[in-house]
């Protein structure tokens, strides 16, 4: 069913709407609206409100996402800072999330990462560079490709 704009509908009941579907950051939330035709004042008053009751919090919503796309063990922490940033979250609140010391979950995420798109070990420059792309320190990259080689033997002999 496609929606029809209703010229009654004001940019504050737009974005209650659009965060009742997912989080957004204010900058995010801001563009959105924005490209709906709302006016800077109208904008302005409703992120105003959104933020007095709580319903828009960058720090909240910046934690909520990050702990998502950490917990699916599908992202190195560098590619989940990037993702974050370029949904308008500020980096200095991103770095926040980060947790202190993540180098286990990283390699574990990267073995994970190549059992789904490697079935067996192919060309360990290929493996390397799908991790890469993906985000990961060199360091993580080597002895994942290396834990995986090994899980893989390992299964072929059992």
């Amino acid at each position: 069913m496609k929606r029809q704009n209703n010229p009654d509908r004001t940019a504050l009941i737009c974005a209650v709407d659009l965060l009742a579907r997912q989080d957004h950051s204010e900058a995010r939330l801001r563009q959105k609206l924005a490209t709906r035709k709302y006016s800077q004042e109208d904008i302005d008053e409703a992120i105003a409100k959104l933020k007095k009751y709580n319903y828009l919090n960058d720090e909240r919503a910046c934690s909520n996402q990050f702990d998502l796309m950490y917990q699916s063990e599908r992202y190195s922490v560098r590619q989940i800072c990037a993702k974050l940033f370029n949904l308008g979250f500020e980096e200095q609140l991103i770095n926040k999330c980060k947790p202190e010391s993540c180098e286990e979950h990283e390699e574990l995420t990267a073995v994970r990462l190549l059992q789904m798109k490697f079935k067996k070990p192919t060309d360990v420059k290929k493996m390397q560079q799908f991790l890469y792309t993906r985000g990961f320190d060199y360091s993580v990259i080597t002895s994942a490709v290396d834990k995986f080689k090994i899980d893989v033997e390992n299964d072929l002999v059992e």
